[in-house]
């Protein structure tokens, strides 16, 4: 054969490659999509950035020191205490700070600290590919709090990301707030 013919063939064959159209179920108003994540992990990402977290999917709170972002050792028995319970389950880990800072090194600071308690859990046998890492920094923080208001602030709170009850009401508030004024943090909870 010669050259051009080879050529045409190439072309031909590259142009059958491609899809006739687009998946019945493409979104054009989102083309990047959520990249296999099932809805509603998205979900829950979005009520954890509204500062919306039911309190029966909080599994446990972890706390760290003014910029501080390792994981001590009282906090540490917190996720030794979950471990079995949530391996194999899909978590979400927003990090927060207090005030105190930049808001670009206070999102810095929350990322490492959410990635710390990532790492420890990858530690314990949790799967790195099963969590999710949200960078929230000081944007719920309690602004002009007191030192021991600031310090409630300073956490990474694990996340059931496959809870899927209703969405809160206004009017009930059933919502756990994340600054804490709502109460007492509630109690680890087991992950079905």
């Amino acid at each position: 054969m010669n050259r051009q013919t080879l050529l045409v063939l190439a072309t031909l064959a590259l142009t059958a490659c491609g899809p006739a159209s687009l998946p019945s179920d493409y979104d054009s108003s989102n083309p990047q999509g959520t990249f296999g994540r099932p809805q509603n992990i998205s979900d829950m990402a979005s009520r954890i950035r509204s500062g919306d977290i039911p309190p029966e999917a909080i599994v446990t709170t972890i706390y760290f020191g003014f910029n501080k972002y390792t994981v001590e050792a009282s906090e540490r028995s917190k996720l030794d205490a979950i471990a079995g319970a949530i391996k194999g389950k899909t978590l979400l880990l927003p990090g927060y700070t207090d005030h105190v800072g930049t808001e670009e090194y206070n999102v810095g600071l929350s990322d490492r600290r959410a990635q710390s308690v990532a790492d420890y859990l990858v530690r314990l046998g949790s799967s790195k590919s099963q969590m999710e890492v949200v960078a929230l920094g000081e944007s719920q923080a309690a602004q002009g709090a007191s030192e021991s208001t600031a310090s409630k602030d300073r956490k990474v709170i694990v996340v059931d990301a496959n809870y899927k009850g209703a969405a809160p009401s206004a009017s009930t508030g059933n919502a756990a707030s994340i600054n804490g004024s709502a109460g007492p943090a509630p109690a680890p909870v087991g992950i079905n």
